[in-house]
């Protein structure tokens, strides 16, 4: 997903019944670009792949705030508060590799996004 199709799913908030397991498979995209750019650190184009990655991060790590501010993801209250929780943290990794790039940084945003990803579509296989 481009970060402009992100965008517009924010700002139009389309966040159907399926908007969970579709957050996941943004999440899914979104790791493997971090991932490819934490893979190809010394790459001339980096530093643009980066923040694009870093872009497309904060969008629908927003995306997933502004769904549970507006209760439209179909989750347990405990879930929706946990999942709060991480995407306030995922916000601050995301300034954070914004502010002091590294490869450390990109990785463990890329692992939270993927874990978090995994785990959304566990959820959802089991309720």
């Amino acid at each position: 997903m481009s970060v402009a199709e992100s965008t517009d799913q924010a700002q139009h908030r389309h966040f159907p019944t399926k908007a969970v397991m579709s957050e996941a498979a943004q999440l899914d995209t979104i790791a493997t670009r971090l991932m490819q750019v934490q893979q190809h650190w010394n790459d001339p184009g980096r530093v643009s792949q980066l923040a694009d990655a870093l872009a497309a991060s904060r969008i629908v790590w927003h995306g997933i705030q502004t769904a549970l501010a507006e209760s439209t993801l179909a989750i347990p209250v405990e879930i929706q508060h946990n999942l709060l929780i991480l995407s306030v943290y995922a916000d601050g990794k995301i300034n954070d590799c914004e502010a002091m790039p590294s490869t450390e940084g990109v990785g463990s945003l890329a692992a939270l996004t993927r874990t978090l990803a995994g785990r959304l579509k566990e959820w959802r296989v089991a309720a």
